[in-house]
């Protein structure tokens, strides 16, 4: 992705919005844990807390292990609470060194990338979980303008290089911040996706919030 800009925050700005958004997400799950999840209707909250405590302890086990080769699958305490699931993934992700090697399938085999990658994951599910309780706020707006960049990125771009099955449609979208600076063009140049941070005109448009903007993308 071609970006003037860095919107990247630092592995501890990633790590306090994961155990900000993590606690909000589970209280939103205790107030109201059989209510309907929009963006994904097979779920109740309960159903998503459980997908959520599964990526978080996905993720550790990639931390925990050290190799880079391939993913690692994760052992998982029943009996642990998600509460404190929330406190060991955070301080399993904060505690050991960025640069220590982890599997990803996005191609930056580092430790450190999952402490952003999980701190995207929990923003977008915390205000799923929040919709659904009829609670929700916005995602922090630096966190959801990196956020654009790291969907983009690794979210669309690198799973289709890993042998994704994403077909982009025709055209571009051009899309606007309207909270702060930020604007991206999105290609489609033989059938890849190619991603440009500029003022363009598109094919379409979305105006909006970093949050709005972020959310609009996951659809």
């Amino acid at each position: 992705m071609i970006s003037p800009m860095d919107h990247r925050l630092s592995n501890d700005a990633y790590l306090a919005h994961l155990a900000t958004d993590g606690r909000a997400l589970i209280a939103a799950v205790g107030a109201a844990p059989d209510a309907q999840v929009a963006a994904c209707p097979e779920w109740t909250n309960t159903g998503l807390a459980e997908h959520v405590a599964m990526v978080w302890n996905f993720a550790m086990a990639q931390v925990e292990s050290g190799d880079e080769s391939g993913p690692q699958r994760p052992s998982p305490d029943p009996d642990e609470s998600m509460p404190d699931l929330l406190d060991r993934t955070v301080a399993t992700l904060g505690d050991g060194d960025p640069d220590a090697p982890a599997w990803n399938w996005a191609g930056d085999l580092r430790a450190g990338w999952w402490c952003r990658r999980m701190a995207h994951e929990t923003s977008v599910h915390r205000w799923d979980a929040q919709e659904a309780a009829e609670t929700t706020g916005p995602i922090d707006a630096d966190l959801a303008v990196d956020g654009i960049d790291e969907l983009i990125e690794v979210g669309l771009r690198s799973r289709s290089r890993g042998g994704g099955s994403i077909e982009y449609p025709e055209g571009s979208l051009h899309l606007h911040r309207t909270d702060g600076d930020g604007e991206w063009l999105l290609t489609t140049v033989d059938g890849e996706l190619v991603a440009t941070f500029e003022h363009a005109r598109g094919d379409a448009a979305a105006r909006g919030t970093a949050s709005d903007l972020l959310l609009y993308l996951w659809g």
